[in-house]
Parts: structure tokens; C-alpha cells; sequence
């Protein structure tokens, strides 16, 4: 028995472990499937664009204000007929809030998970690990990592969570993820411009590798439904480019989540009388 494979059963067995054959992250066949390979950002404007001659409803867009702070106003075109009424009024009031230069903080701003699929838009670093049974996103923000089973059908009841339940495949030179079961509470946003979501909320991503006149990018189109909060299916494109680091950085959003003035999540609370 080779030296390296009689140590690692041996510390196996030391942790209690089972030794499996093949490992977790075993990269997957590279001359069949997409490469993801490498380290990418978000590039463009921070939310979804619009993708021409599509059947689907079109993405929240951004409104043009005239403000001398307008790069710094997220709000949204709260018209968009994809919106139910309540939606609308949510939108609304965060895009009123917004061009008050009050602004509506995220579930980022106090380092909870943002969600899919306005994760896709957050402008810092992602790596994908493409393995046998899962591909695997590390988000450099907050350092989120997000699993998504390959060869999988979803389970008969999703506990709804953070980033909900995904499952992928892949369809020639396309990851395809199906994720439902994501976690509705009052940060549940699936854009910048504060636009809610349900527990109905049902996303399908696709991701597939791109080589144009700006070089290689990631092309990311998603299909969002969700009865709860929207009148139709809608539809958007995003885009990754090569990140100018080769790795992924230090992010610590733990040390710093008070940095606000309380508006959205409320005070911070505070014990006036000793307990003892």
C-alpha cells in the first residue's frame, strides 16, 4: 500500500472518519463541461438588464434622477407592470426614500446572507469549485458559500433558509441551478431597489461562458417567478469578468455590523437597569 494512502487511513481512523473513494471536491470532467475555473467579479451596473425580444417580464430598472449624488440613488422604476400592487408600493417607497437620500439598507449592510438572486449583483469577487456532485460559489463578501447539488431532484419539503435549495445541471456549455426554499423576512430582496419577495419565490440561473470583443466573461440569465409578489415571470442578464486579483480577499462584515443608524433593523438593544 502506498505510503500517503496508508497515512491518510490511518488519520481517518484516528478522527472516527469513513474513508470515502472519491473526494468531495474532485474536480469534474473538464473537457465535457463548462469552465468556471478562476476568480470573477460583477461588472456593469449592480442590477439586472433587460434581455431584448424575451417573452418574459423585463427586471426592475433604474430611474434617472437628477441629483448632483445620483451615482449613489439605487431606486427602481416602481411602475414595472411585473409588479403585484403591495410590491409596487414597496418599491416606491424605498425609490422615494432613496432619492430623499435616505437609504434603504440590505441584509448585505448588516452581514446577513443577500439571497439569490440578488447576490449576482453584488460588485466583489466569486470562485466556483466545479466538482463530481456539487459545484460550490464562495462569495467574497462576508465569505458566503453556497452549494449546489448536481444529479439531484429537489427535496419532497424545503425548509426554507438563506440561500434556499439548489439544484443543477448541466445543459452542453450552461450550468442551469433550480433553487427554491429560500427564507422570506423583511430584508428579502431579490434587486437593489429593495424589491420583495415571498416564500412562493422560485429562481432559475444560467451560467455559461462567454468570449467577446471584451474578452472572457460569465453570462448569468435568470428566470424569476413568484406569485406571492409578482404578476409575471421575469427575466434579466448579468455578467461576470475576470477579477483583477487571483484570489479571493479578507472580508470581516462581523466587526463593523453597527455602522448604521438603525432605521431598518431598529435600535440596538440596551439593558438601562443591571441585572444583578
Amino acid at each position: 500500500m502506498p505510503k500517503r494512502i496508508l497515512i491518510a487511513g490511518l488519520i481517518s481512523g484516528a478522527l472516527g472518519l469513513a474513508v470515502t473513494a472519491v473526494p468531495i471536491f474532485a474536480y469534474a470532467d473538464s473537457e465535457t463541461l463548462p469552465d468556471f475555473s478562476g476568480v470573477w467579479a460583477r461588472t456593469g451596473e449592480p442590477h439586472f438588464e433587460p434581455i431584448a425580444g424575451d417573452k418574459d417580464g423585463k427586471p426592475i430598472e433604474r430611474l434617472e434622477v437628477k441629483s448632483r449624488d445620483a451615482e449613489e440613488i439605487m431606486a427602481g422604476n416602481f411602475d414595472n407592470p411585473i409588479l403585484q400592487p403591495w410590491a409596487r408600493e414597496v418599491v416606491k417607497k424605498n425609490a422615494e426614500s432613496e432619492i430623499a437620500l435616505k437609504h434603504v439598507y440590505q441584509a448585505d449592510d448588516s452581514c446577513w446572507p443577500i439571497g439569490v438572486p440578488a447576490v449576482i449583483n453584488l460588485r466583489e469577487a466569486v470562485q466556483f469549485l466545479q466538482a463530481k456532485d456539487r459545484v460550490v460559489i464562495l462569495y467574497q463578501r462576508d465569505h458566503h458559500v453556497r452549494h449546489i447539488w448536481l444529479n439531484r431532484e429537489h427535496s419532497a419539503k424545503v425548509e426554507p433558509s438563506w440561500w434556499g435549495e439548489s439544484i443543477g445541471h448541466y445543459e452542453g456549455d450552461t450550468l442551469v441551478v433550480d433553487t427554491v426554499g429560500l427564507k422570506a423576512y423583511p430584508m428579502s430582496f431579490v434587486d437593489p431597489f429593495g424589491t420583495p419577495h415571498t416564500d412562493k419565490l422560485h429562481v432559475v440561473e444560467r451560467y455559461r461562458p462567454i468570449n467577446d470583443d471584451k474578452g472572457k466573461g460569465i453570462e448569468v440569465i435568470v428566470r424569476v417567478e413568484d406569485p406571492g409578489a409578482f404578476t409575471m415571470p421575469w427575466k434579466g442578464r448579468s455578467l461576470y469578468r475576470p477579477n483583477r486579483a487571483p484570489s479571493l480577499e479578507e472580508v470581516v462584515c462581523a466587526e463593523n455590523n453597527r455602522s448604521f443608524d438603525g432605521s431598518t433593523f431598529g435600535t440596538i438593544p440596551e439593558e438601562k437597569t443591571p441585572q444583578f
